[in-house]
């Protein structure tokens, strides 16, 4: 991996996910993200940005286990012609993002990633932050909300506590993976910590969104669904608790954004940990829409969701 790869120029794939969006959507050659660079303890973290220098707030958007930041970049392109400013990294080994050693990337070292990149956002500019995660993203802006305690809002697609075996069961392609492949990893971590494996065999990829044909394209992405992910990073993941409760959780408002056809993490699995959140909340349901939404009228919904959300953000 070189840090002479750039989605811009050099690795496209990710053109073929434009017809798939309205075109007010689409990326453009003309209105390409600025492609930037973060160097954190050894890991190269590439950062896709939409800068916005009159915007009041910022949004850092977090991929899930099937993506990447540039596969986001339609629905980051519709907060960015609002007139916010939307940075999108890439968390190793995902996108164009590596560590010079694999061992190391584990699950907190994504939260630790994430809390740098605020840190150094503040620093930049010091407009106020909000963190918006898809999929599993929505779980990891939790974590990265609580260990930062520097964000004003947390918007998410999904909740799913996987320090629960029935979360664990749901995300597995099947139970024996889900029970029997986590026994291992938790007790064979010297043996198996350093294997890597594609994604697409450790959770049900095939779910990702209701479009076959977008589902295809992104379990095929090597930057995406394709990559390979070692063992250490799913076991870390895998157990995770949540450092604090939701029920202590008041850190900053919380928008949960739920696709209504969701099969692959269904509304009963996001639903009872949004109920123990203390703060501010919202639940919107985003009609017909699946996994990865591209479905109307929930891209609708999600789009003025999402707006409203910010501008009560804006205004505390």
């Amino acid at each position: 991996m070189s840090k002479l790869q750039t989605y811009n120029h050099t690795v496209h794939y990710w053109k073929q996910y434009q017809p798939f969006f309205p075109e007010e959507m689409q990326l453009t050659e003309n209105q390409l993200p600025a492609e930037e660079w973060m160097t954190w303890q050894n890991v190269h973290i590439h950062l896709d940005r939409m800068p916005a220098p009159q915007a009041k707030l910022k949004i850092i958007f977090i991929h899930g286990a099937g993506g990447n930041g540039r596969l986001l970049a339609p629905y980051a392109r519709s907060l960015h012609n609002s007139g916010y400013e939307v940075v999108a990294p890439d968390m190793p080994p995902y996108g164009l993002s590596y560590a010079e050693s694999a061992k190391s990337v584990d699950y907190q070292l994504w939260i630790d990633i994430l809390t740098e990149l605020i840190d150094a956002e503040l620093k930049r500019d010091g407009k106020p932050i909000v963190l918006l995660g898809s999929s599993i993203g929505g779980m990891l802006a939790y974590h990265t909300a609580v260990q930062s305690k520097r964000v004003k809002g947390l918007i998410a697609t999904t909740f799913v506590d996987t320090s629960d075996a029935k979360f664990r069961d749901q995300l597995a392609p099947n139970i024996l993976i889900s029970r029997w492949g986590k026994f291992c990893m938790d007790k064979l971590p010297y043996l198996l910590d350093s294997l890597a494996i594609s994604v697409n065999h450790v959770s049900r990829m095939n779910l990702i969104s209701n479009n076959a044909e977008l589902t295809r394209l992104i379990m095929n992405d090597a930057h995406a669904a394709g990559t390979k992910i070692p063992l250490r990073l799913l076991r870390t993941f895998l157990n995770r608790s949540p450092e604090l409760k939701p029920e202590q959780f008041d850190l900053c408002p919380v928008l949960l954004v739920h696709p209504e056809i969701d099969p692959m993490t269904p509304q009963r699995f996001s639903q009872p940990f949004y109920d123990r959140i203390k703060g501010d909340k919202e639940y919107v349901v985003l009609q017909g829409a699946g996994h990865f939404p591209i479905e109307q009228p929930g891209l609708n919904q999600l789009n003025a969701a999402v707006l409203s959300f910010l501008k009560k953000v804006e205004q505390q």
